[in-house]
């Protein structure tokens, strides 16, 4: 069966401002096809990603049709990975836990440092973190996204603080997020084999399809990439908007 794999920040909305006709044409793309959201925003937990979508486009949205960066990076730890030190928010801290390992502040302690995008970063977390890579954890970044886009415009991404921290620490991070492979995984354990792929973000969203020649993608204008970066791109459609998005993915429904 065919999905739509559909990028969230710079797609669906900026920020907590939905990006006009978004609403209508989730409502439509949800009717007509199954939807995995499919974000790098590792901040907060799938069911408070489908509650906030649910509540921008008043679309029922179910925390199974979310799949996030924390995720991906909460699959590639093991038993000996524990605790970990996160510098990220609650989305990371509880994918961690929900794996069934623990969550340590203390650089001495870690065994491993999973990165992602906080809000609240200082001086102290950055160097808890390099410390700790330093002395031998494992480095994860959810993503290395440099910026987000919000209704004020684009702000640093997780990648900004992973570069900090891989900087002070000398050492590169294990990256989970699209189009890495350990979101690839999920979305094959998902159940997706044939997709459509909608984003904004040409080297993460486009790019995840790289490996499956059959999936079709669109890239809209309404988040980090312009239009002219994205006509020189490797992608099949360039569209305004996500509500021409799903124009295109319709149309060609009905043309099967």
């Amino acid at each position: 069966m065919t999905h739509v794999i559909c990028d969230l920040d710079g797609v669906l909305y900026r920020g907590c401002k939905l990006i006009p006709g978004s609403a209508e044409a989730l409502q439509r793309l949800v009717d007509a096809l199954p939807v995995l959201f499919v974000t790098n925003n590792s901040t907060r937990p799938p069911a408070a990603t489908a509650e906030k979508i649910t509540q921008l486009t008043g679309v029922n949205i179910d925390a199974e049709q979310v799949l996030t960066s924390s995720m991906a990076a909460a699959t590639m730890l093991e038993e000996g990975d524990s605790p970990v030190l996160v510098v990220g928010e609650q989305g990371v801290a509880d994918a961690i836990t929900t794996r069934g390992l623990e969550v340590t502040p203390a650089h001495d302690e870690a065994r491993a440092v999973v990165v992602g995008l906080t809000r609240r970063i200082d001086y102290e977390m950055i160097a808890a973190a390099a410390d700790a890579v330093r002395e031998g954890a494992r480095f994860i970044a959810t993503n290395i996204d440099p910026t987000f886009p919000t209704e004020s415009g684009l702000l640093p991404g997780a990648g900004s603080l992973v570069a900090a921290i891989a900087a002070a620490s000398g050492r590169e991070p294990e990256v989970a997020g699209k189009p890495h492979a350990p979101m690839r995984r999920l979305i094959e354990k998902a159940g997706v084999s044939d997709a459509w792929v909608i984003g904004d973000r040409l080297d993460t969203d486009i790019a995840l399809a790289s490996d499956h020649p059959d999936w079709r993608t669109i890239v809209v204008l309404t988040g980090v990439t312009g239009e002219e970066e994205a006509q020189g791109a490797d992608v099949d459609f360039v569209v305004a908007d996500f509500s021409r998005a799903v124009d295109v993915v319709l149309t060609a429904l009905e043309g099967r």
